[in-house]
């Protein structure tokens, strides 16, 4: 399922039946041995179960991905499983573990060239810490994720550079 298909089902509110299909997709990745399609369904059931607020199958699914991604050697697909691990810690209320692993994921995406995934886990990591009222953090945060912004206009570099000043004075961050 791609995502344009997946998100027609989050607007229609039909979740139980985008599950059904992502475990069918699944089961059949899994029974032609395809594990890079097996990755990707049980990434996007993951996705799916945390939805429907069923939080031990979301993060079964979101492991069993992030397997099957080191598996494959796939640093963007584990970093986008491990992303989706952190939203659902954060969802539940597991700060601690939400804030590693969206470090984890951010790292995992830059090292797999998927700029525009590590710019969105950069902001979602960001207002992390701002809401922790971690403000130094967050501005860091900020600060890379535009360096690696898909796209970066005058703007965002200009962006870029007002919020990695403080850091740059204050000696903590480049």
């Amino acid at each position: 399922m791609n995502q344009n298909q997946l998100q027609v089902y989050v607007q229609n509110n039909t979740l139980d039946e985008a599950a059904a299909i992502l475990e069918r997709e699944r089961t059949e990745a899994e029974t032609k041995g395809d594990k890079r399609q097996a990755a990707l369904a049980w990434n996007d059931l993951g996705v799916v179960y945390t939805l429907l607020d069923r939080t031990p199958d979301a993060r079964a699914a979101l492991e069993q991905a992030q397997l099957l991604f080191v598996e494959l050697g796939d640093a963007a697909g584990q970093g986008r499983a491990v992303g989706n691990l952190a939203q659902l810690e954060d969802r539940v209320g597991n700060s601690e573990a939400a804030g590693a692993l969206f470090m984890q994921a951010a790292d995992l995406l830059h090292e797999g060239n998927a700029f525009e995934d590590e710019y969105t886990t950069r902001k979602r990591l960001s207002r992390y810490y701002l809401s922790r009222g971690a403000t130094m953090q967050s501005l860091g945060e900020n600060a890379r994720a535009l360096t690696v912004k898909p796209n970066a206009n005058l703007w965002d570099q200009f962006l870029g550079w007002v919020y990695a000043l403080p850091l740059k004075l204050m000696g903590v961050g480049g």
